[in-house]
């Protein structure tokens, strides 16, 4: 065979598998397009699928989640005379509805204890007294913790420091009154990560033992936040 016929041949040769590659894509083609087709519909009911399990889910929580008193609940277990307060305040409406808790707890808007326009919560837990003889009064139970210290503030209140090292480091300590026999309350110093919980208080007020907390801001308010708890829940006549 010469060069040219050894050229055609070659030449022949690449078109026959030119033409043999050809051929083959059409038949190809529908089948790579299929899969990401397939793959779409297979992707589509999956999150089909999903979506489905999680609105089961969500409604399957709120319809077990108990219903919330739409008007004023009324707790009798605390006191002789039955507390009826508004459903708004209640942190646990469970609890209390039914009106055998023997702890209720609240988050009372300061506006509603004071008429003040200002924003903020006092966080109330009331629990029954315990009958005992009077305990000491604040200054004296915290006597061997605090400084010598004492700063009389404006408000009526007088500050004192704990010392270092003792379990209340970090705080202070506000007295009405000198001995805070009708209200104390130790603050955090520093900064805490709530800061409208940065007070704690406690109180009697009749049979009742309110544990409060509150933010130090609120400090100065104190008389008529005590006032406003004691129209609440003193004993009637």
């Amino acid at each position: 065979m010469g060069p040219a016929l050894s050229a055609a041949a070659a030449r022949l040769e690449r078109d026959v598998v030119r033409s043999a590659r050809l051929g083959r894509q059409p038949a190809n083609r529908p089948v790579a397009a299929a899969r990401p087709a397939d793959r779409r519909l297979l992707l589509a009911a999956a999150l089909g699928l999903v979506g489905s399990l999680g609105l089961t889910g969500i409604g399957a929580a709120w319809l077990a989640r108990p219903p919330a008193p739409a008007g004023p609940v009324v707790v009798s277990a605390l006191t002789a005379r039955p507390l009826v307060l508004p459903a708004s305040w209640l942190v646990r409406p469970g609890a209390a509805a039914a009106a055998a808790s023997e702890r209720i707890d609240l988050a009372i808007p300061w506006s509603d204890l004071t008429g003040s326009a200002r924003p903020g919560l006092m966080r109330v837990t009331a629990t029954r007294a315990p009958e005992t003889e009077a305990p000491l009064s604040p200054a004296r139970r915290y006597a061997r913790f605090l400084t010598a210290e004492a700063q009389l503030l404006p408000e009526g209140l007088m500050r004192r420091r704990f010392r270092a090292g003792t379990p209340f480091e970090g705080e202070d300590l506000y007295l009405a009154e000198a001995e805070g026999s009708r209200f104390a309350a130790r603050c955090t110093t520093g900064p805490v990560p709530e800061p409208d919980a940065a007070c704690l208080s406690e109180v009697r007020i009749g049979s009742l033992a309110l544990r409060l907390r509150f933010s130090a801001e609120r400090l100065p308010e104190w008389g008529a936040g005590l006032a406003g708890l004691e129209r609440l829940f003193a004993p009637g006549p």
